[in-house]
């Protein structure tokens, strides 16, 4: 049997969160785009693939969202000393859970186009430079995704670099 309450459905930034449980202060949505060749920060002549997921799981707030655009293919085709390149990815998986995050995933048509245009780069038919028209640090992704965003300030492609 349902009922009806009287009371409205949560909205706002409580929305999601079970009864009694405040909205914490840090990220709701985490874009990893850095994908299997993540360097380890331990040692950054490493690859550490499962790094970056397991950040984004730590980092989202409960009932946040995990968006992963970063590439993690079947096969690793450059597998480091040792490695066969079948290696599964390991991913904080109940993290996620318990924290009822989303998480979503998407990929370019990157494999249609990366031979292309490589090809073409080496003959000297493209510059990818002309695409990049901005340069800032992290501190500046918010206004140049604004920028981006809104079409303004004649910005095409910008490079985040290291503070």
């Amino acid at each position: 049997m349902a009922t009806r309450s009287s009371r409205s459905a949560p909205t706002g930034p409580s929305a999601g969160l079970a009864l009694g449980e405040e909205k914490l202060g840090g990220v709701d949505k985490v874009f990893e785009a850095v994908g299997f060749q993540a360097r380890d920060r331990e040692r950054p002549d490493q690859e550490r693939p499962g790094q970056v997921i397991s950040d984004a799981a730590r980092l989202v707030d409960p009932t946040g969202a995990n968006a992963v655009a970063g590439v993690y293919p079947d096969r690793d085709p450059h597998p480091g000393p040792g490695a066969d390149g079948h290696e599964d990815l390991i991913a904080t998986w109940g993290t996620l859970f318990s924290k009822g995050t989303a998480v979503r995933f998407g990929r370019t048509r990157d494999r249609r186009y990366i031979v292309l245009l490589r090809d073409l780069v080496v003959a000297g038919r493209a510059r990818p430079s002309v695409v990049v028209t901005h340069h800032g640090t992290l501190a500046d992704a918010p206004d140049l995704c604004r920028s981006s965003d809104r079409r303004q300030n004649g910005l095409i492609k910008a490079v985040l670099h290291p503070n």
